[in-house]
């Protein structure tokens, strides 16, 4: 009976390891990876920094409707990760910002022969009946009855960081109360002026009831991502390429966690930069490039298993500043996560 006894412990101790270890293969890898690209105008040669070409547009339509992608609004996308779900492979999400007339010119008609549901973010400070270059409210409306999703960008699309955090309480009351008269409803998706945020900012976001929010840095939206700083690849004139495209839309999640940090915008500089991998594996191949104003900025990587430490050989530049870390997978596929800082 002992025996009997022993042999019945031993096997549900196996049992026990091998359930253990299933979980930890599952956990140490990302379950979705999803892809978002952001617009703001199409075919203004004008402001070549923020629109693309008519014919960089068609070349990007005629690549995501490939088979081996998947095309889904950013409300199915952050309600499936949310809610722990399943995306398909190849998941993409189309968003653009600011409400340019070229949007409904150009962009809207391409997006809506070819079935694409696309978010538009509307700075409320900007429509207005005579405005010669942004949408009207009966444009938006129009739009909203076609299908287009509508977020909120803010009232004046401002430097929200450099704002006292009362006025940028005052700046979401003010757009909350106009989309709700010319709407009927408030917004459930943020995407945060030229992608900059701080903690306070991202609280605020949270206390209004937003459900997720957008910066605009580069990277790969996965279950490990902060859902109020969802990154976007933004596509223009000299990033709207069809390879940087293609790239961008095979690629997946990098799964990374306690990045530090937290704050978006940085109060000692230069940052101290860390983070861990879900797959510590990961970390043989991975590589980080930071940019900033001036340009790269000299880094040393240490690597600590599934923990990566970065060090800066200098102070990040006034602005804008960007990492991005990408690694290739035993799958032969790439990994992406990119992180925006503001100074």
């Amino acid at each position: 009976m002992n025996l009997y006894k022993y042999i019945l412990t031993q096997v549900l101790k196996s049992i026990t390891l091998f359930f253990v270890l299933i979980s930890f293969a599952q956990a140490s890898n990302i379950k979705n990876s999803a892809t978002v690209f952001m617009y703001h105008k199409f075919g203004v040669s004008k402001y070549p920094s923020t629109s693309v070409t008519i014919d960089q547009l068609e070349s990007h339509i005629n690549e995501i409707l490939k088979e081996k992608y998947n095309i889904l609004s950013l409300d199915f996308i952050v309600d499936t990760i949310i809610n722990d779900g399943d995306l398909p492979e190849n998941t993409i999400g189309i968003s653009i910002d600011d409400a340019d007339k070229s949007f409904i010119e150009v962009g809207w008609p391409l997006f809506k022969a070819n079935n694409i549901p696309v978010t538009l973010f509307v700075t409320t400070g900007t429509i207005a009946n005579n405005n010669k270059s942004y949408l009207n409210w009966d444009q938006i409306r129009k739009l909203k009855n076609e299908g287009v999703t509508i977020g909120a960008h803010s009232h004046t699309h401002a430097h929200m960081p450099d704002l006292n955090i009362n006025d940028v309480k005052a700046e979401i009351e003010l757009s909350n109360k106009i989309f709700l008269k010319e709407l009927g409803e408030i917004p459930t998706l943020f995407a945060y002026p030229y992608g900059e945020t701080s903690d306070e900012i991202i609280k605020l976001i949270k206390d209004y009831k937003f459900k997720v929010a957008f910066g605009q840095h580069s990277g790969i939206i996965n279950e490990t991502s902060n859902m109020y700083y969802l990154p976007r690849f933004s596509l223009n004139e000299k990033y709207g390429e069809i390879d940087r495209v293609k790239f961008a839309a095979s690629s997946k999640g990098l799964g990374v966690y306690d990045f530090i940090p937290s704050n978006p915008t940085i109060t000692e500089n230069p940052p101290f930069i860390g983070f861990s991998l879900l797959d510590e594996k990961l970390s043989t191949s991975l590589n980080c490039f930071i940019f900033d104003m001036k340009g790269q900025v000299d880094r040393e990587i240490f690597k600590f298993n599934e923990r990566v430490e970065i060090r800066l050989s200098r102070e990040l530049s006034k602005g804008r500043s960007r990492i991005n870390c990408t690694a290739k997978d035993t799958q032969g596929n790439w990994r992406w996560y990119g992180h925006q800082f503001y100074n």
